[in-house]
């Protein structure tokens, strides 16, 4: 399942389209006209993809050995049977300029069926090619098809391989990387955790598990051993992710602004158990979200520990707004003692909206108090 293939080293080339994109700006009808005089090849960027006079130059810069158009078109067509669109291939042509110079039937066609066996449609190609302008050069059977089934392998549907190429370089990894990963989810594995979940992760955050085993391991034995999320917890994948890029100096801080303001090691304990995320913070964020419960707010720790969403959601854009015409309709006895600020943050904006709306008979003007303090907190 975990077979790693051998790949070529990926050699990132520095793309020459602003440079040309500046030089020509100034004078590019002029240009335009020398070059064209003699390659028909601006006139057909232009005439059948669309571009501009300028980036029409650009793209000429990359590829100036090319005089004729018949590869190009073959090229091009090959992509419109593919489905893409003109304003789609312009994009490729634009990232990747050398496309128009690869064989038609022989290179790019056979390359294009696999990802067309994938589902991959036309709009995802494009990104693609964005994140690996190169993919294109690279080999069918070397890197291209062993990648895919390599996948195909790991996530078991062909839809979870579109999701996780489009969200990272996934098709230029080399066999190092593909090794962490393998190694990686055998370590998960012996930590408890079930395919679903580590299939979860791989998808929507594939960078890390591209991160060392040795990396990963010993973060999840600081959250067992010093955190006391153990194997068993729902919340262990979500401490991993918290902690992953955090060294324990950082987390350490975090914990200390805790306890300056009165928490045992004990509530903090408990509420690391059920929101890891607080970990992932900078220390002022936490020390601010502290001083505004605590300080402002009179929350205790039992009642914060409860809270989880407190400590992820923003304390500016949502939380004080939200509060402050929570107030004031607590003051007027417009809403009932269960309701809590804890339930309404976590109302989506319309479904708060609407809930204000409810009371502007009692407090006219009550939405647009609200929404021009969001306003000015997006403004700080």
């Amino acid at each position: 399942m975990f077979k790693i293939f051998r790949t070529n080293p990926v050699f990132f080339l520095r793309s020459h389209f602003q440079f040309w994109h500046t030089s020509f700006s100034s004078s590019t009808s002029k240009k335009f006209t020398e070059i064209a005089a003699t390659n028909p090849f601006l006139d057909y960027l232009i005439d059948s993809l669309g571009f501009r006079e300028d980036d029409a130059i650009a793209v000429y810069a990359e590829v100036p050995h090319l005089k004729s158009t018949a590869n190009s078109n073959l090229v091009v067509n090959i992509f419109k049977e593919y489905g893409l669109n003109n304003v789609q291939i312009r994009d490729i042509v634009s990232m990747a300029p050398k496309i128009l110079t690869v064989k038609p039937n022989k290179t790019l066609e056979p390359k294009l069926n696999v990802f067309r066996e994938l589902g991959l449609p036309g709009p995802d190609l494009v990104k693609l090619v964005k994140r690996n302008p190169l993919i294109f050069r690279k080999g069918l059977h070397t890197q291209i098809i062993p990648t895919v089934d390599y996948l195909r392998n790991l996530l078991g549907s062909d839809e979870k391989v579109v999701q996780m190429i489009n969200r990272s370089k996934w098709m230029l990894l080399p066999n190092k990387t593909l090794g962490r990963i393998s190694a990686n989810i055998l370590l998960l594995k012996e930590y408890g955790l079930s395919d679903e979940k580590i299939l979860k992760l791989l998808v929507t955050d594939p960078q890390r598990m591209k991160q060392t085993p040795e990396l990963v391991e010993t973060k999840l034995q600081y959250l067992e051993q010093k955190l006391g999320i153990s194997r068993n917890s729902p919340i262990l994948i979500h401490g991993l992710i918290a902690v992953m890029y955090k060294s324990e100096s950082e987390i350490e801080k975090n914990i200390q602004a805790f306890r300056k303001f009165g928490w045992s090691d004990l509530e903090i304990a408990r509420l690391l158990q059920r929101q890891p995320y607080c970990l992932n913070k900078s220390e002022a964020y936490i020390f601010d979200k502290l001083n505004y419960f605590m300080n402002e707010l009179n929350y205790t720790p039992s009642y914060l520990m409860g809270c989880t969403s407190f400590w992820t959601l923003s304390l500016e854009k949502r939380m004080k707004p939200r509060n402050e015409v929570f107030r004031m309709l607590k003051e007027r006895e417009l809403v009932k003692d269960a309701l809590s600020l804890s339930t309404i943050v976590n109302y989506s904006e319309v479904k708060f909206i609407g809930f204000l709306k409810k009371f502007e008979s009692h407090i006219p003007g009550l939405c647009e108090t609200y929404k021009n303090r969001l306003k000015n907190s997006k403004a700080e």
